[in-house]
């Protein structure tokens, strides 16, 4: 507030006559899209006094600038977010909630609008089970024509969510839909299952694909294969190896790396099969998600980030 009241007393200093010329060159330019050329002929000025008038109008706080977005998105931090990690874009949501349910609805909501602006007739689309993209697809009801492939096996607490992802995505594209009914990890020994016609038809069409959405597992609170993983005694092999975030079905340390292991076992699209995908979204946000975020950014596996302000604005301050 002291910082606006300054300018307003040194835009005060200029003649009224000249406030308003201001504030009509400044909003012509900001407001109405007109180019300085055409603005700089209309009031007798050059194009550079004309551009300094607008910048002046604005450091004087004769107008001010704001986001008027319809969905709640930190526009400055996405495209920041965007321009450190090389991404194609950032949907940086704007919440600074601590409580991960609710991070995860406004996630969610997010999610589910931009997939819906996304997906273009005649498309594949791929999604993965969990909550997040179990809850958006709830606020989907209508999408282009599209086939939905299922990336990832399912966790067999939570069956139930990961049918619901492909199956309501696919109601509403209308197109072909291919599950794939298997637990995310399986023992060496159930291996066979893989060779069902239903399950080996669905994986071969991971390299159609041309639009991922995934979300980001969180070691070792927020991502069920961690938590599998820990009854069966495994877990702590994969955090000495340094694991903190899992994508489709790649295991990656804080520095973006592979971390082999589960090869055969874990379930659902290749690293190399996701990298090849034109689109790759992945979303995640929380108390319990901010450096498998970071890690996920860093391996390069995806090109468009759906996350909160707390993560994001952490991931900013990792790379600095």
């Amino acid at each position: 507030m002291a910082e606006r009241g300054r300018a307003l007393r040194s835009g005060a200093q200029l003649p009224l006559d000249q406030q308003i010329l201001h504030v009509h060159v400044a909003m012509q330019n900001l407001a109405h899209g007109r180019p300085l050329n055409e603005i700089a002929e209309e009031i007798g000025r050059s194009r550079f006094a004309t551009a300094r008038m607008v910048r002046r109008a604005r450091e004087l706080g004769l107008i001010e600038v704001r986001p008027t977005m319809p969905v709640p998105i930190d526009a400055d931090l996405s495209a920041r977010i965007a321009r450190q990690f090389g991404l194609r874009s950032a949907l940086v949501v704007a919440t600074r909630s601590t409580d991960d349910a609710e991070v995860r609805e406004a996630l969610a909501s997010v999610t589910a609008r931009y997939l819906s602006e996304t997906v273009e007739e005649d498309d594949v689309l791929g999604v993965a089970p969990g909550r997040t993209l179990a809850r958006a697809s709830r606020e989907i009801d209508q999408l282009p024509s599209a086939d939905v492939v299922q990336l990832t096996g399912i966790g067999w607490p939570r069956l139930e969510e990961g049918a619901e992802v492909v199956s309501a995505i696919g109601r509403a594209a209308g197109g072909a839909t291919f599950p794939l009914y298997v637990p995310i990890l399986i023992d060496p020994e159930a291996a066979p299952i893989l060779h069902h016609p239903a399950i080996t038809g669905t994986m071969r069409r991971f390299r159609h694909v041309r639009k991922a959405f995934l979300t980001i597992g969180g070691w070792p609170r927020s991502s069920l294969l961690a938590q599998i993983l820990g009854e069966n005694g495994e877990r702590a092999g994969f955090e000495e190896r340094g694991v903190v975030a899992e994508i489709g079905t790649t295991l990656l340390d804080i520095q973006g790396r592979t971390v082999s292991g589960l090869e055969g076992r874990f379930i659902g699209i290749s690293e190399e099969e996701l990298r090849a995908v034109p689109l790759r979204v992945a979303i995640g946000g929380g108390e319990w998600k901010q450096q498998a975020v970071l890690a996920t950014l860093r391996s390069g596996l995806v090109n468009v980030l759906i996350t909160d302000v707390r993560t994001a604005e952490l991931a900013l301050a990792a790379e600095r």
